[in-house]
């Protein structure tokens, strides 16, 4: 396999269907690389093979109803969710592998998970594959795939269907900025296209005015529909409880943040970004005090150790002045945490558009929020300074001893370590970045 992300599939014959699922039944590979998330064993014939046997244009018919989510939907723990961006939501009486895709805006998400043993089924998929790839690349093959299919079906005879109906309207859709942006907003509140109230979207279109797009999309990703109240306290009491925050030489380092390569996952542009942040500073190599952090940021002594109200998030606010802007960073009553979110707000002053008034620290995968996360572990604890630490020692007390010599929660300890493949992810709250 050379592709990065393929759909391939042979046509079947299957003159017990009828309609357009006589003749799309395919035998249907589907791979990331040379990784085959279809490879199945058939437990009647005793054979073990890279293809399903489907239908596919109800597979291309359910990528096309649901393109916009699984683009622009962030992962999600609901069975709505599930529904919209795992193939298990096909139905239709084939048995589907259990693969999933979730986008981080950036970035396509692809994990396929075995069938467990226990299962009666006369078909059981083998991989567990976690792969990643382009969003452009994964747009590319489904309706490149798509097409194909209804190729296939206008050459049997078949001029219209659903399917024809669904591709024309994507063509349009995309072809039109305003209503783009109008169908990105349904999937980002949860929404299939024109479910979503209109009056919602009118006051998210708004917002995204005021605000910046960017901004406003990293909130709806975290909040879905319910981002009125966010954007109340945003309006009414964020302001209370911020701190003034000065980001010495901000154009400089946006300008050579923006010059690393773009082709590089989120995460290691954000290791890259730290690491030049830190040398444009001088700042020493060894771990950073809250005395290192407030000076560099001219910031008020106790920002970081005294205990503020919780709030919803921690978010920056830009003010005009371009080193300097106000920052709520009391999500958390825990220090390290404060220090943390921190380092995120300045990563997000470096990342993001001009345009966004808000910088917004949330807990969302997507690739604004990953380059945060990242930017702040390397900042605050190296992932080569830790392993130096380290050592092979990873029990939990030589953790929680990293974590106080760095003055990091153990949390993100793990986390580093896992990124760095030096520790299984056992623990679902480990967010590989």
């Amino acid at each position: 396999m050379d592709k990065p992300f393929a759909i391939d599939f042979e046509w079947l014959d299957r003159p017990s269907s009828e309609g357009a699922e006589r003749y799309t039944f395919a035998a249907l590979t589907i791979s990331i690389g040379d990784q085959i998330l279809t490879e199945l064993e058939d437990i009647s014939s005793r054979t073990v093979r890279s293809s399903m046997r489907c239908s596919a244009y109800d597979l291309a018919v359910w990528f096309l109803q649901n393109w916009w989510r699984i683009v622009f939907e962030p992962e999600r723990n609901s069975l709505d969710w599930k529904m919209s961006h795992c193939l298990g939501g096909i139905g239709q009486g084939f048995l589907w592998p259990d693969i999933c895709f979730t986008s981080d805006g950036l970035e396509m998400s692809v994990e396929s998970h075995p069938t467990s043993r226990t299962n009666k089924e006369m078909v059981r998929y083998l991989n567990n594959i976690n792969g990643v790839l382009p969003v452009d690349t994964f747009t590319t093959e489904v309706f490149s795939f798509a097409d194909a299919v209804i190729d296939r079906l206008q050459e049997t005879g078949f001029r219209s269907s659903l399917l024809h109906d669904l591709r024309e309207d994507l063509l349009e859709e995309l072809s039109d900025p305003q209503l783009t942006r109008w169908r990105e907003i349904e999937a980002l509140l949860g929404f299939d296209p024109e479910f979503a109230p209109e009056k919602l979207i009118e006051e998210v279109l708004t917002l995204s005015e005021a605000q910046g797009i960017a901004a406003i999309n990293e909130l709806l990703a975290f909040v879905g529909p319910e981002i009125k109240p966010l954007m109340t306290w945003l309006d009414t009491e964020a302001q209370d409880t911020t701190t003034s925050v000065t980001i010495p030489d901000t154009d400089i380092l946006r300008e050579k943040t923006a010059l690393i390569d773009r082709t590089l996952l989120p995460w290691e542009r954000a290791e890259k970004a730290a690491r030049i942040a830190k040398q444009h500073w001088s700042l020493k190599e060894i771990p950073l005090s809250n005395s290192d952090l407030t000076d560099l940021f001219s910031m008020q002594k106790n920002a970081l150790t005294e205990s503020w109200p919780e709030t919803p998030i921690s978010i920056g606010f830009r003010n005009g002045h371009t080193d300097r802007i106000n920052a709520t960073l009391s999500c958390s009553p825990y220090e390290t945490n404060r220090r943390f979110s921190l380092l995120r707000v300045v990563a997000d002053q470096l990342y993001s558009p001009n345009a966004d008034r808000l910088l917004p620290v949330t807990k969302t995968k997507t690739a604004r929020q990953k380059f945060q996360r990242a930017f702040a572990q390397a900042f605050l604890c190296p992932a080569d300074q830790l392993i130096d630490f380290i050592g092979n020692d990873f029990s939990d007390e030589k953790i929680d001893d990293a974590a106080g010599y760095f003055n990091v929660s153990p949390l993100l300890v793990k986390s580093t370590l896992v990124n760095k493949g030096l520790l299984d992810r056992v623990d679902r709250s480990i967010s590989r970045y």
